[in-house]
């Protein structure tokens, strides 16, 4: 490990991303730099999502080109928030403060937010030098590579919450009027902040982790004890949202952790109204398999699993199962008009 750390040092993308930034602690940066990071301004980065590699060389995309039809290939894998994040999720597979990553060294003093017309700019940039490496890849076509290298889409659901960066809408504006699509995946924690905006993402995601406030905490370990009823104001504005863009709840359940009480599940589907619904197992990767969390492999559910959760929400909700995606452990649930007018909506 001590000689890894060491040619690090010598790693010319290190030495740029070090000169480049400010805000994050060496340490942090080169463990980011290993996971192949892409570090954008002092606090964004883009990272190259395992579907777009695959659809590169002429695989299989994603779910959401699945689901949705985004090009895989020529999709954006993104954050505005590196290292900002008011949840700790035990099955999140993602980096949080854990062990010797110690968070409150950033940002470091005089931190500043990076503009989201540079931040826009910068993460175009990273992604198009990405994907470059891909040039010269035998499994992959020309035609396939020079799309990539003009990405379309933009998933903004990397790591952190996107909604902590104070000039998210603005963010979203400039992917906009450079002519991409946008996905934003948020807990819902400001709900406050979002009611305020006019541009909105092509497609809104807020994760739907836990059943009640009981399991909220204990599962998801919330920043603060009031972030559950921030959750809760959200699911209220979400129908008005959905007049205004294509809107999604997402469910990532563990076994034994999350998976309980599935009509409050349900309640919290019917106060939101989202046009989609996906019922998706967590995948025992990454930060996940840290022993501090207590999971193993058996916390995933089995697909078979997943299709009978779905298909007993959607009977609680009236919406129907539309499409599933075997590797993904998910399935896609989507609003059902006709039923969904002879249920009533209620809260508990």
């Amino acid at each position: 490990m001590g000689r890894q750390r060491k040619d690090l040092e010598k790693n010319k993308y290190y030495k740029s991303a070090r000169g480049k930034n400010r805000s994050i602690p060496s340490p942090l940066l080169k463990l980011l730099i290993r996971q192949k990071y892409h570090i954008a301004g002092e606090h964004s980065a883009a990272k190259l999502c395992h579907w777009s590699g695959e659809a590169l060389k002429g695989g299989e995309g994603c779910y959401k080109n699945k689901f949705y039809g985004i090009s895989s290939h020529r999709c954006l894998q993104c954050t505005p928030v590196l290292l900002f994040c008011n949840h700790a999720c035990v099955f999140c597979w993602r980096m949080m403060p854990e062990r010797k990553l110690k968070f409150e060294d950033m940002p470091c003093k005089g931190f500043s937010w990076d503009e989201p017309e540079k931040i826009a700019k910068w993460l175009i940039e990273a992604q198009k030098e990405i994907v470059s490496g891909f040039g010269g890849n035998p499994k992959v076509k020309k035609e396939l590579f020079g799309e990539a290298m003009e990405p379309m889409h933009v998933a903004i659901s990397l790591t952190g919450e996107p909604t902590m960066y104070p000039h998210l809408e603005k963010l979203l504006d400039e992917f906009h009027r450079r002519g991409l699509t946008t996905f934003l995946v948020t807990n819902g924690t400001f709900p406050e902040q979002i009611e305020k905006w006019k541009t909105y993402p092509t497609q809104f995601y807020v994760s739907m982790v836990a059943p009640n406030e009981q399991v909220y905490r204990k599962a998801i370990r919330p920043a603060s004890t009031g972030l559950w009823k921030k959750y809760l104001g959200m699911l209220r504005l979400m129908p008005a949202i959905g007049e205004k863009t294509r809107t999604v709840l997402r469910m990532t359940l563990t076994r034994g952790v999350n998976d309980s009480d599935l009509e409050d599940y349900a309640n919290q589907v019917r106060v939101a109204q989202p046009h989609y619904v996906e019922v998706k197992s967590m995948v025992f990767v990454g930060g996940a398999r840290l022993k501090e969390r207590g999971l193993s492999s058996g916390s995933m559910f089995e697909m078979d699993e997943i299709d009978g959760i779905a298909e007993k929400l959607a009977g609680m909700t009236g919406y129907a199962v539309s499409e599933r995606h075997v590797p993904s452990r998910v399935v896609l649930l989507r609003r059902d008009a006709e039923a969904e007018k002879k249920r009533m909506i209620k809260w508990q």
